[in-house]
């Protein structure tokens, strides 16, 4: 029979898997976004 500690770190591990997921499709959300306001930067320097 497992100890409560083990059963304990068994849930909390499972619990940080999908948030490891949502966590890499945040980052990728925000690279987008600024490299979208990099191009818009650009845009506006050249302009002017």
């Amino acid at each position: 029979m497992a100890s409560k500690t083990k059963k304990t770190k068994a849930i909390r591990k499972n619990k940080r898997k999908p948030n490891k997921e949502n966590l890499k499709k945040y980052m990728k959300r925000i690279q987008k976004n600024a490299q979208i306001l990099r191009q818009l930067e650009q845009m506006g320097k050249e302009s002017q």
